[in-house]
């Protein structure tokens, strides 16, 4: 044959070996084989040469598996784990490290490599040798062709090319192997991720889960370490919840609160932060942080916030790993996953908390509120068997009265409160803001709670600035503020106790404050203690009354004034110190308008308008014991039949009568000539802005709230233009 002809044929011989080896490749066949398949197909292309594959680990550090069947298990013993880039290695460790052919022509008197290899090869009668790399993704090497000859001698053109072809091969086998295997990762972590989100949509336990998510990231990412935090916004400290694989030297030194060299510091900058190499990091060396890390043995970190969906941070997903560098990205695409299923786990555990709270608190409240209305009702209901046998004992009678009035007035406070509370909740509650002088509205307050303070025998020192105070404020929801403070201090201080009440101006503020030597406020409930239906202690033994919203009130009332209210308290039994700031008025304060009383009401004649006969019955006896002409009507329409014939010169009425409301019976009161000039009144236990605003309308002249405050309603009366005689 010609040179030509035997060139042909070489190349029809590599074609053949090169379709042979593609089909072995891609029928599956497991990469042992078809490595072993290569080395034989080089014995075939270049008769008398052998081949090796020698393929490197995953980080390419050392030297892997090796394949051949030309050499025994010996040989691919003796190499395995050797570090790669090293002289030991020989010219397959430098073809790898370089990713560049590197050949050897007289292994027995080389001295550019090292004995040990240089005797591996002799004993093996490896007298030259050629080592192609096999490129992978990237172009890094992922191992190499090794190409033995038993002359020293160069590998021909020839040589080389069966040597490239087989370096090839081997890459083709190699990245079919880690595709296969990077799919069966894929679908491993995605049938994981799939049988997490299934629990986590069941009625399972947080802890469990949370663990199972931790578990799930640590096996992804290839560790056995890692915890997951939960933030606390209030302390802005990390609190470890769960964990695995980490000592527990360092669990209890970073339990409460974070390393601030990894996820201390995601959670300030709120992303995700991976630290490369612990070793590495600058300012830490000889610190206690570092120290407990590197003793667990800890090189790298990844932390991944957990995110609300509304942007707030909950906690923060760890992982922690005995090898510099982390995770790769494929693994922190999947603790991307695992972090949004832990964050809305986190997030509906709260919120479930949260409600879970909410319904216990309501059902104390609710427990709390039976037991404040039969507070009052019982001795009403007493009171009112004495009056049936008190017949005409005018002291057992004052002294029925006095008791009925208090527990009257405690039943409307309560009720106002309930009102109070559902009005700021709305956003419809509104203050009277005017120019006023604090000191009054300060006495006022104290003349509301005085019988309160005496009945418990407090003594009370008040201290007054010398000077006014101005400000701009509602008198009236300002004097709550104070009454409901010192009606706190006074129920939660034994019997005999003090109470100082100071008025000061401070740094352009007025500062009221209200103290005591009472009971004193645990401090794990100071930041609570102005929450609705909140109490410190709701055990009958030591309860002393109201429902809890006393303080939640004066913290939104102050809050709507512009100011500020802090409580403090050393702890039990230790007193309490509330602080009231409100900003002052530089503007101010014009004279109170000054109005003239009449001395007397004058005797009229009065039609009340209400479907609850006793309420319309008992308000008419009232009337009728300050001298008034009154007389009853159950409906709206037989108000109209009896305004006609009586001519009235004032109407109370109900508004939510069935048939014909109060609004309508007004209107038509109002078209008829007897109905146009007369004061019709509103009597009714709708109060809000919005109801009184629908009784203007109306038609009604003043909008009075039940239970009626008889002071305020003989001084309307009062204030009416005199009555004609009846």
């Amino acid at each position: 044959m010609t040179p030509e002809q035997t060139h042909n044929a070489r190349v029809a011989r590599l074609d053949e070996e090169q379709r042979q080896a593609l089909l072995l490749i891609v029928s599956g066949a497991p990469v042992g084989e078809c490595l072993d398949a290569l080395t034989d197909a080089v014995g075939r292309l270049a008769p008398g040469i052998r081949a090796c594959v020698l393929l490197a680990n995953t980080d390419r550090s050392a030297m892997g598996e090796t394949y051949s069947s030309h050499f025994p298990p010996s040989f691919a013993a003796a190499i395995r784990g050797l570090p790669i880039g090293e002289a030991l290695i020989g010219t397959c460790g430098t073809a790898i490290h370089l990713g560049q052919a590197v050949t050897c022509t007289d292994v027995e008197h080389s001295t550019q490599w090292a004995p040990a290899w240089r005797r591996l090869c002799l004993d093996n009668h490896i007298l030259a040798c050629h080592s192609h790399p096999a490129l992978g993704q990237g172009g890094k090497a992922v191992g190499s062709f090794f190409l033995c000859l038993s002359q020293a001698r160069a590998p021909d053109a020839w040589e080389r090319r069966v040597a490239e072809f087989g370096a090839l091969a081997t890459s083709i086998v190699v990245e079919r192997d880690r595709a296969a295997a990077h799919l069966r990762d894929e679908m491993a972590a995605l049938a994981r991720l799939q049988a997490l989100s299934t629990e986590l949509v069941g009625p399972g336990e947080f802890g469990p889960l949370l663990q199972k998510i931790l578990a799930a990231a640590a096996d992804i990412s290839g560790t056995d370490k890692g915890n997951i935090q939960i933030f606390d916004p209030a302390t802005k400290t990390l609190r470890i919840v769960v964990h695995q694989g980490l000592g527990s030297r360092l669990v209890e030194h970073f339990r409460e609160d974070g390393w601030d060299a990894s996820c201390g510091e995601a959670a300030k900058q709120v992303q995700r932060l991976v630290v490369q190499d612990v070793e590495k990091l600058e300012g830490l060396q000889g610190t206690l942080g570092l120290e407990i890390v590197l003793e667990d043995g800890i090189r790298s970190i990844q932390c991944t916030p957990l995110m609300s969906r509304d942007g707030r941070l909950l906690g923060m997903l760890n992982n922690h790993y005995r090898w510099p560098g982390g995770p790769t990205p494929q693994a922190l695409r999947y603790i991307d996953l695992l972090a949004r299923q832990a964050a809305e786990l986190i997030e509906r555990h709260q919120a479930e908390s949260e409600l879970a709270d909410e319904r216990r608190r309501k059902d104390e409240f609710l427990a709390m509120l039976a037991h404040e209305l039969r507070n009052p009702l019982a001795p009403l209901r007493n009171m009112v068997e004495v009056q049936k046998k008190a017949e005409g004992d005018r002291a057992l009678l004052r002294q029925t009265r006095e008791v009925m009035e208090r527990q009257v007035l405690q039943l409307v406070r309560l009720v106002d409160d309930l009102l109070d509370v559902n009005r700021i909740n709305r956003g419809r509650l509104e203050l009277r803001v005017e120019p006023l002088v604090l000191e009054p509205v300060v006495q006022q307050a104290i003349e509301v709670c005085r019988p309160l303070l005496d009945r418990h025998g407090h003594r009370l020192r008040v201290e007054l600035p010398a000077m006014p105070l101005r400000l701009q404020g509602d008198a009236a929801r300002l004097t709550q503020v104070f009454g409901n403070l010192l009606t706190n201090a006074a129920k939660y201080t034994p019997p005999g106790g003090d109470i100082a009440l100071r008025v000061q101006a401070a740094q352009g503020q007025a500062e009221v404050v209200v103290q005591d030597n009472g009971e004193g406020i645990p401090s794990d409930q100071l930041d609570r203690i102005f929450e609705l239906f909140i109490q410190v202690d709701r055990t009958l033994e030591r309860a002393q009354g109201g429902l809890g919203i006393g303080l939640m009130l004066v913290k939104r009332l102050v809050e709507m004034h512009g100011g500020t209210v802090q409580a403090r308290s050393e702890g039990r039994g230790k007193g309490s110190t509330f602080t009231v700031r409100l900003p002052l008025d530089t503007a101010g304060v014009r004279a109170p308008e000054v109005r003239p009383v009449a001395s007397a009401a004058a005797r009229r004649r009065i039609l009340v308008v209400d479907d609850n006969r006793d309420a319309a019955e008992s308000l008419v006896l009232v009337l009728t014991l300050d001298g008034h002409a009154a007389h009853t009507a159950h409906s709206g329409a037989q108000a109209l039949a009896m305004g006609a014939a009586l001519r009235p010169d004032v109407v109370l009425m109900d508004i939510g009568m069935p048939l014909m409301n109060g609004h309508e019976a007004c209107r038509r009161m109002r078209q008829q000539a007897w109905g146009r000039g007369i004061p019709v009144i509103a009597l009714t236990g709708l109060g809000q802005h919005a109801d009184r605003q629908l009784t203007e309308q109306a038609g009604f002249d003043a909008h009075l709230v039940k239970p009626v405050d008889m002071a305020v309603l003989r001084a309307l009366l009062s204030g009416l233009p005199p009555a004609v005689a009846v």
